[in-house]
């Protein structure tokens, strides 16, 4: 065995709290995951976890080398980083994680599009619309939307990420549009809990931000949900452009209540602060730069 595989197999193993989950993320079988382990405490002399049919964790020497060791292996990655930067290829797993709704529907095809031009990188996209934690849990870089407030990371700008309030041309003919955002007071509306929990939805009335507390028909927590009810006539709803774009291109949905549209928020690559970036990320930030130059609202 080679102690920087066991010391891989040992990290995961730690960040994850499974051997199967560790043994995905570095494409080996948990048979040999576990080995690696076994073979790293043989070589050590030491007992890092404890293991039982229903929990596993660390000893207390296991959280020692755990902190060293995660700390090797990033000086270790980064110095074949390095080299690789100077004389090929970016190369390697990329471990990336995202949002579901902007992830399925704008991500994914990016992600396509780079493993084509970088066919030496592999990538295990991880989407949940829970924060991550890029650091403790072992990835490369987060696709966010929003403010980011976590000084460990740099964070660049890649996309606008508006919501649009939209409706369909048959609920409208039967409903009437909306001219400004009192009017809604009056309508059917779908909330996107996962967008507006409390049924708040924010505009600018008189250059002032503002906000009104609109009724729901209907309460969905994902973006195709409330895109599919709006697109079918059920109501007004707040929208994710990148899910609705090619139905209000083609008309088949409507921007009502433009000028009274709020600021919208950003996305966000996400990455640790280190001396030395990555070969992989950044020739994905820049890949993501590049394709989404032409993501206009």
């Amino acid at each position: 065995m080679d102690t920087i595989d066991g010391m891989r197999a040992f990290a995961r193993v730690v960040e994850t709290g499974s051997f199967t989950e560790a043994a995905r993320r570095l494409s080996i079988s948990t048979a040999l995951a576990s080995k690696y382990v076994r073979q790293l405490e043989s070589r050590l002399g030491a007992r890092l976890l404890n293991r039982t049919t229903r929990s596993l964790s660390t000893t207390e020497v296991g959280r020692a080398y755990w902190d060293r060791c995660t700390r090797i292996l990033k000086d270790f990655e980064e110095l074949e980083d390095s080299v690789a930067d100077e004389h090929g290829e970016p190369r390697g797993q990329l471990r990336i994680a995202g949002s579901r709704a902007f992830g399925e529907e704008t991500l994914v095809p990016a992600i396509s599009s780079f493993l084509e031009r970088y066919p030496e990188i592999s990538v295990d996209l991880q989407l949940d619309d829970r924060t991550v934690d890029v650091l403790a849990e072992g990835f490369d870089i987060a696709i966010r939307v929003g403010d980011l407030q976590d000084p460990s990371l740099i964070a660049r700008r890649i996309a606008a990420h508006p919501h649009y309030m939209c409706a369909s041309v048959d609920y409208l003919a039967a409903y009437g549009e909306p001219k400004t955002p009192q009017d809604l007071l009056s309508h059917r509306c779908i909330i996107n809990t996962g967008v507006t929990p409390t049924n708040q939805w924010q505009f600018q009335i008189n250059g002032q931000a503002s906000q009104v507390r609109v009724p729901s028909s209907v309460r969905v927590n994902t973006e195709r949900a409330t895109a599919t009810l709006v697109h079918a006539g059920r109501g007004i709803g707040l929208c994710l452009y990148s899910t609705v774009k090619n139905d209000l291109v083609s008309g088949r949905l409507v921007r009502v209540l433009r000028k009274f549209e709020a600021s919208d928020a950003s996305v966000y690559a996400a990455y640790p602060r280190s001396e030395h970036l990555s070969g992989k990320v950044r020739a994905f930030v820049e890949h993501l730069l590049t394709t989404f130059a032409a993501y206009r609202v």
